[in-house]
């Protein structure tokens, strides 16, 4: 027993070291009005995001979803490490991840990888990685905040559970275009809201492949 305690504590340690390292890449997102579903509302700020109660007046755009209830933020990522929190209130159901600049917008579409989506799905009782098939994942990981770390030369968009430090799950891809963080609350009590994440940057990031705890 206390082999396996000390054991314990040196994987934590580990985790903890690994958890500052990936939020030493903060940056700061908007949302874009350009792309959110008429059902969606933001904020004045473009900071936050939840259903409306009535479907709203929006210009015409290309890049506008017309069926998934989703919103893009304004950044495109196209080189480097990126990381981001978001929190989300009233325990309801969403989407939440990074998208490429040219996926689907008009229509419905499976969001999964192969689609240019890498999202985590919060639903009725479920919580998934969107892979092909769906990857499930143990409710207690569940977030109230979510961080989302993204390097793309490394090809790794990574979730944690803020408020517990602990790792959801990491996504391993070739990233070759525009990225832009996408949210999609899904529910009429859902409300996302982007965090200002202040953290002193450090150096020597690891990989979130190298964790000691794997979804």
């Amino acid at each position: 027993q206390q082999t396996f305690i000390i054991k314990r504590y040196c994987l934590c340690k580990q985790f903890e070291t690994v958890y500052r390292q990936v939020r030493s890449s903060p940056m700061d997102i908007t949302l874009d009005p350009t792309t959110n579903h008429p059902w969606l509302q933001l904020s004045d700020d473009k900071r936050k995001v939840q259903e409306a109660l009535n479907e709203t007046e929006v210009s015409f755009s290309t890049q506008r979803f017309d069926s998934w209830p989703c919103v893009l933020g304004w950044e495109g990522l196209t080189s480097g490490r990126y990381y981001w929190e978001v929190d989300i209130a009233n325990d309801g159901y969403w989407r939440i991840g990074v998208t490429t600049a040219s996926s689907k917008r008009l229509g419905r579409c499976p969001m999964n990888p192969s689609e240019g989506f890498w999202t985590i799905w919060r639903s009725t009782r479920q919580f998934f990685a969107c892979t092909k098939p769906e990857t499930e994942l143990p409710l207690s990981l569940v977030p109230k905040k979510l961080g989302v770390y993204l390097d793309y030369e490394e090809g790794q968009v990574s979730f944690y559970k803020v408020e517990t430090r602990s790792h959801i799950f990491t996504f391993i891809a070739s990233f070759r275009e525009k990225l832009h963080p996408l949210f999609a609350p899904l529910d009429g009590r859902t409300l996302i809201t982007l965090s200002s994440t202040e953290v002193k940057p450090e150096t020597g990031l690891m990989r979130a492949d190298s964790l000691p705890f794997k979804a």
